[in-house]
């Protein structure tokens, strides 16, 4: 099932499919709130990698391809900053994205007890494939922001570390398909684009209850795995045919 593009900034997907993520989507960011600490894995720029958050947001910030600004707080102070000004004072992750967010699309798939929703930016400046030679060769140089696929992927189950890692492979598997069938190809190569040089993932998951069992496989013979490929690949679709 597919989620509509959040066309007001108070589009919330609780009051449509029952889901516990408060989604709001605007020129700006999108955001979606949760109503207690959701365990999380990824490679989000505001993190530690793996933690527990209540809020995850997906920040449009300023392209810089020309270099003509010298000086930009860090990718972690600009989130922080923009939380304090949007009055978010719960526990956050953050990516940031030049992409715009005419590119958001989300994707909910649900089966049984597991209802899991993908939430994504897609930015194509930047495409290229593993393998591309990189452009820096130094440890620690500073990244370009160009275009970025950021995936925010949510699982209303609990599921343990090892599944949640599981589940970004499963969200690059999915992502470098819809870029293979859209016919996407690395802008630096000219082969077939998994990605972009600056792509974010991060795996949420709501907390363990009392009785029942954490997901610990999320593979491709799991039903949550085949629902996580399922959201990403759908959200990709839309988002592909809005991005840059």
């Amino acid at each position: 099932m597919t989620l509509p593009m959040a066309g007001r900034s108070d589009y919330d997907v609780r009051d449509m499919y029952h889901t516990p993520a408060a989604v709001e989507a605007t020129k700006s960011h999108v955001t979606l709130l949760f109503p207690e600490l959701y365990q999380y894995a990824g490679t989000a720029v505001l993190g530690d990698g793996i933690g527990a958050a209540h809020r995850v947001v997906n920040l449009k910030v300023q392209e810089n391809f020309t270099e003509s600004r010298i000086e930009f707080p860090s990718p972690e102070d600009t989130i922080r900053a923009y939380a304090r000004n949007q009055g978010w004072t719960e526990e956050l992750i953050g990516l940031l994205t030049s992409a715009s967010m005419t590119s958001y699309a989300s994707s909910i798939h649900s089966e049984g007890q597991l209802t899991i929703e993908a939430h994504l930016t897609a930015g194509l400046s930047n495409a290229r494939a593993a393998g591309d030679t990189a452009e820096y060769r130094v440890i620690g140089a500073p990244l370009p922001n160009g275009g970025t696929i950021n995936t925010i992927l949510v699982v209303h189950h609990p599921v343990e570390l090892s599944g949640a890692l599981e589940l970004l492979m499963i969200c690059a598997g999915a992502k470098a398909r819809s870029l293979a069938e859209a016919g996407i190809r690395s802008r630096l190569s000219g082969v077939a684009a998994t990605g972009t040089g600056t792509d974010s993932t991060v795996v949420l998951s709501r907390p363990l209850r009392v009785g029942e069992s954490a997901i610990q496989y999320a593979g491709m013979h799991t039903l949550v795995g085949e629902l996580a490929a399922k959201s990403v690949m759908d959200a990709m679709k839309q988002s592909l045919n809005r991005s840059d």
